[in-house]
């Protein structure tokens, strides 16, 4: 097996941390977001945030900020007097108004594209040929990095379609205007898949199984790398997926545009049971912490669940470009240990699987095509 490549590097968690507060908490050139939020909360942040277990002490990141507040907030104002290239980037809208974020250049590299390819090294996904990205476009990341990932594969663009998931979340659920949306984006897939030489697909398990009888027997076999992202994946959906497509590598990644991507290390080709996702790099932490709504979200912060069990996703992001501690994420999932396989691949961290939408909270996941 080949060693992820972007392994290197990785500093020790409680250094990142330190290294990250440094720059964002710099009295003339850290952030303003930052900045403001020690005054509100009254004490150091460096003085008591000493590693990842103290983090709770923020409370929870109030995801709103990002909606309403401009990206210049949360980057370090040493670089933004420095004009770092950034990348910018929002989420799907699946839970109210979108969030906006943005990554320097060479950490969205990082993220999402060497994490990718390290993992499809490894498991002969050679990304050779042409690609087909069937997904959103235009302010969502998960475009961008599909795009660069097939520049640096195979040497060219990848095809693409018109796809707006939040179009299509306005749209009544069952409604005739939701199918014929989603007829809307098959038929510019077909168009692309059934004149092009497609060998990769980077698409979202919803629409691929949509696609399936539509598809001939020859054009699926000539696919040798799926790569599916954009929501949680059914056991018997993969089971189709491998007698549908026999000779393709099956690659999926669990994540959003705040955070970037963990992935799995396992080719889900072959491989049976849950789906298990882990951070490749040491700027996210992945935590699972209790369900128990009857506690205030401050205490479950500290409430990591056991190996095993079900929690609620928590993420902190530790970049240079964002800070972003204590992100109470849409979804829980089962905590898993990181075994010798995912530590090849420079997973410091414990990861998650099976994830699902929460039952019970406060806001509606709207879900559909994406």
């Amino acid at each position: 097996m080949k060693l992820f490549s972007g392994k290197e590097n990785v500093l020790a968690p409680s250094k990142r941390l330190q290294r990250i507060l440094e720059i964002h908490l710099d009295p003339q050139s850290g952030s303003r977001y930052w900045l403001e939020k020690e005054k509100v909360l009254g004490f150091s942040i460096q003085d008591q945030i000493q590693t990842e277990d103290d983090l709770w002490r923020l409370g929870p990141m109030n995801l709103n900020d990002l909606s309403v507040r401009p990206v210049e907030d949360f980057i370090p104002m040493r670089f933004l007097q420095q004009n770092r290239k950034l990348i910018t980037a929002e989420t799907g809208g699946a839970t109210g108004r979108p969030k906006i974020t943005a990554y320097f250049e060479e950490e969205f590299h990082k993220i999402f594209v060497e994490s990718f390819i390290g993992v499809a090294m490894a498991l002969d996904f050679s990304g050779v040929g042409r690609w087909l990205w069937i997904g959103p476009g235009g302010p969502h990341v998960i475009g961008k990095a599909c795009n660069a990932i097939a520049k640096e594969m195979s040497g060219s663009d990848a095809f693409s379609i018109d796809f707006d998931p939040r179009w299509y979340r306005k749209l009544e659920t069952g409604s005739v205007a939701r199918a014929r949306y989603l007829e809307h984006i098959l038929s510019q897939a077909l168009s692309v898949w059934n004149t092009q030489q497609i060998e990769n697909v980077f698409v979202t398990p919803v629409v691929l199984e949509a696609l399936i009888d539509r598809l001939t027997d020859s054009r699926r076999k000539k696919i040798r790398g799926i790569y599916l992202g954009g929501m949680p994946l059914k056991p018997e959906t993969r089971e189709k997926f491998k007698a549908a497509f026999p000779n393709a590598k099956v690659i999926m990644g669990y994540g959003n545009s705040l955070f970037g991507v963990c992935h799995s290390v396992k080719d889900l080709s072959k491989e049976n049971g849950l789906n298990c996702y882990f951070p490749h790099h040491d700027r996210v932490i992945i935590r699972l912490i209790s369900l128990d709504q009857t506690l205030p979200d401050s205490e479950r912060l500290r409430r990591q669940v056991t190996v095993g069990k079900r929690g609620q996703v928590v993420f902190h992001r530790l970049d240079e470009s964002y800070f972003l501690p204590n992100v109470m994420e849409r979804d829980t999932a089962v905590h898993v240990e990181a075994g010798d396989e995912e530590k090849l691949f420079g997973s410091i961290w414990d990861g998650l699987a099976d994830p699902c939408p929460l039952e019970q909270q406060q806001f509606k996941v709207e879900e559909g095509i994406y």
